[in-house]
């Protein structure tokens, strides 16, 4: 295998949809986001940018990332897959993100996110919800953070721009019913024994799983002895990998961003749980006599299906190669734009990994959390973690049925047919 690899006029609109998928696709990521917002903490140094895509719909979604050496092309991307996301699992609402360059581990990360959050209150409070990401956390750094600045949920500027309730009687209703489901803590079958986890910690690993799942159902087998890699033991990562586990599934390698595990035979669910239970700042515990420094071998590790749950752009075409030649021929997108392109509006990496894997887009398998606040947000719902599942795995399903009806049986091809379906949905909607 060989691989070769600040605010518009007006709206971002998609390329025609007689168009082929990749040309489309393309052609979505390079025309200039509504709204672009810079900002420079002039007490640490810190850099942080918001980008909203769209205000379909009236209001835009994205949760909030912060790591050293972030850009303002990478929140812009996350934006555009935003939107992209929201076309599959709800609400019908543009794309957003912002993202903070600065060091996570900083004793000062919690005052640069309130300072950043305070520049941008006006959009927080009337059209732009955000939540956790990458190094934040929904209900340790977000709610408090909002909470300070007298803002009343994350998810306040949807509820305003989007839902529009008629009264202040409405508006406190689906907050108190978003605040209950984010923060419900989950039954002993759903949750690691020894922890007190909640649908926040665990809902987009689970969906990255379910995904996993549906795949090889429709394929007419099991997840049962299926070898897994996983890049990423954070939330998405480390949950990703028990709900794998207890499906059958054997974890036969992890990656942090320090540090890796190898283990040819396969680790249990219970093995993934205590690793879960022991794991320090989101990574590996290192006291774990299998834990190594670096990633030797990692990806060379014999797997079927690799998830990439780490940051942004982790995924070069060697290591395609590398996974390719290790046996893989499933890539699961806990991260969101996993695949580093060149340049804005390529699409190359994308593509090659198209052509030689089953491909589960970040769009959809990385959709647990924003079709939790999506299941919040309708009339009907229930803030229990049972039917805020049920919603995201039934989301996951049917859409990656129409996906891969849409492949023809095709083993191959399954990213540009899930794009594709994304960006119809976005057509049909303006």
């Amino acid at each position: 295998m060989s691989i070769q690899v600040r605010e518009s006029a007006g709206p971002a609109r998609p390329a025609r949809a007689s168009a082929g998928t990749w040309p489309r696709y393309a052609a979505f990521i390079r025309t200039p986001p509504e709204l672009s917002i810079s900002w420079h903490d002039p007490h640490s140094g810190a850099r942080a940018w918001l980008v909203i895509n769209s205000l379909r719909g009236g209001a835009a979604g994205g949760g909030t990332r912060m790591r050293l050496g972030l850009d303002p092309h990478e929140v812009m991307y996350l934006a555009k897959a935003m939107e992209l996301k929201f076309s599959i699992c709800g609400p019908p609402i543009g794309g957003a993100k912002n993202g903070i360059d600065f060091n996570a581990r900083d004793p000062r990360r919690t005052e640069v996110l309130e300072r950043w959050y305070h520049a941008i209150r006006p959009y927080l409070r009337s059209r732009y919800g955000t939540g956790g990401d990458l190094n934040v956390d929904e209900v340790l750094d977000v709610i408090p953070a909002f909470r300070k600045l007298g803002l009343a949920h994350p998810q306040q500027g949807i509820i305003q721009g989007h839902l529009q309730p008629p009264d202040d009687a409405s508006f406190r209703r689906v907050l108190e019913t978003m605040g209950l489901g984010v923060q419900a803590t989950l039954s002993p079958e759903l949750s690691v024994p020894g922890l007190e986890l909640t649908v926040a910690d665990m809902i987009t690993g689970y969906g990255v799983a379910a995904a996993v799942r549906r795949y090889y159902e429709r394929s007419a087998r099991g997840l049962e002895g299926v070898r897994v890699s996983l890049e990423g033991f954070g939330n998405v990562g480390a949950a990703a990998a028990l709900y794998l586990a207890r499906c059958g599934a054997r974890l036969v390698a992890i990656a942090d961003a320090e540090q890796s595990l190898l283990a040819p035979a396969g680790l249990t669910a219970d093995d993934v749980a205590d690793l879960f239970r022991r794991r320090a700042h989101k990574l590996l515990p290192a006291d774990d006599p299998r834990v190594r420094p670096g990633h030797q071998g990692f990806l060379d590790a014999p797997a079927e299906v690799f998830v990439a749950a780490a940051i942004s752009e982790s995924v070069v075409p060697e290591a395609l190669e590398r996974l390719h030649a290790a046996g893989v021929h499933v890539i699961a997108a806990g991260s969101n734009q996993p695949f580093r392109e060149t340049r804005i509006g390529s699409t190359h990496v994308a593509r090659s990994a198209d052509a030689h894997f089953t491909v589960l887009a970040d769009i959809l398998a990385n959709c647990g959390m924003a079709r939790t606040f999506s299941y919040l947000m309708e009339p009907d719902a229930r803030p229990e973690p049972g039917p805020i599942f049920d919603a995201v795995r039934a989301t996951i399903e049917a859409t990656l049925d129409e996906a891969l009806e849409r492949t023809r049986g095709q083993r191959t091809g399954l990213l540009g047919a899930t794009l594709a379906l994304a960006l119809d949905r976005i057509e049909a909607d303006r």
